[in-house]
């Protein structure tokens, strides 16, 4: 009965890998004229980024927001990222999404927390996951929710008002069992200018994210979950994906600032995080965030 069960596990992978593989070949050949449009074999970077970027209202207009129900899940021992952590929520718009906060650490006053919760419609707290892994509570918050699209918000980076929609948009054309950002502008603590990080990667197939850009289709990954570890979860889900053949795709660069500060769960030397990285100015137009 093991072999049997091991034999089916296995056939159910690579028939998954098939599929996805046929997926990204069909989605590929079959994506709309705005997003074609938008990469052109041997444009520049500069020339990508203002096509990119003219284009996103048309973008917009071309992609429907994916069917289904979603659910924006936001793990956090920092009680101090709270109020702006439900402003982001309260400012989401064209989506309908529920809230769920999982606080972690000592830091947290229930009362309190419940409170300001309750300013918003479809926002709950889920107490007990204190002492829990950061992959450990996200699976927590996952369960606590029957939505279709699951999106993971890191409590101290910015997400513009239509970050949720365009995510969804981009999980109605890309068959992808996650979308995120593999291209994605930083601030980084100490350095005046924002930066890019990975430039020339968004509206493409992925295989890495930005883990604070993660929203996951359960449809397509089944009951896969995160590790119990509270560093690199994201990269080991994403990893657990492929390894099932289903794909992540990175969508726009825009609606989303990682903020780099010492108090980040991710510690990474200043060095090595601005690799492959470009100064960008933030007031010219193919680099504002929120549109």
């Amino acid at each position: 009965m093991a072999e049997g069960r091991s034999f089916v596990a296995v056939a159910s992978r690579r028939g998954w890998r098939t599929y996805a593989a046929a997926r990204r070949r069909l989605t590929r050949a079959a994506d709309s004229a705005s997003v074609a449009a938008l990469r052109r074999r041997g444009a520049s970077l500069e020339a990508w980024h203002g096509s990119t970027s003219a284009r996103h209202a048309q973008y917009r207009r071309d992609h429907r927001i994916a069917a289904g129900s979603a659910a924006i899940i936001c793990v956090s021992k920092r009680p101090c990222h709270l109020r702006s952590v439900i402003e982001t929520v309260a400012g989401q718009q064209e989506c309908d999404a529920e809230f769920v906060l999982v606080p972690t650490g000592d830091g947290w006053n229930r009362e309190r927390t419940n409170v300001a919760l309750s300013e918003l419609e479809r926002g709950r707290v889920i107490w007990g996951a204190e002492e829990s892994s950061l992959g450990e509570a996200l699976n927590v918050g996952i369960a606590a929710t029957a939505a279709r699209f699951i999106a993971k918000l890191d409590d101290d980076d910015h997400y513009g008002p239509h970050y949720l929609a365009d995510a969804l948009r981009a999980h109605g054309f890309a068959g992808a069992g996650v979308v995120g950002k593999h291209s994605y502008y930083a601030d980084v603590e100490g350095l005046d200018d924002r930066v890019l990080r990975f430039p020339g990667h968004d509206f493409s197939y992925a295989s890495t994210l930005a883990g604070g850009t993660l929203v996951i289709d359960r449809e397509r990954v089944g009951d896969l979950r995160f590790d119990h570890v509270s560093l690199g979860e994201d990269r080991a889900f994403i990893g657990a994906c492929h390894r099932l053949g289903v794909s992540t795709y990175s969508a726009d660069r825009f609606n989303f600032v990682q903020n780099r500060g010492a108090d980040n769960t991710w510690q990474i030397g200043a060095d090595l995080f601005l690799a492959g990285c470009i100064p960008v100015d933030s007031d010219a137009p193919e680099h504002a965030v929120d549109r």
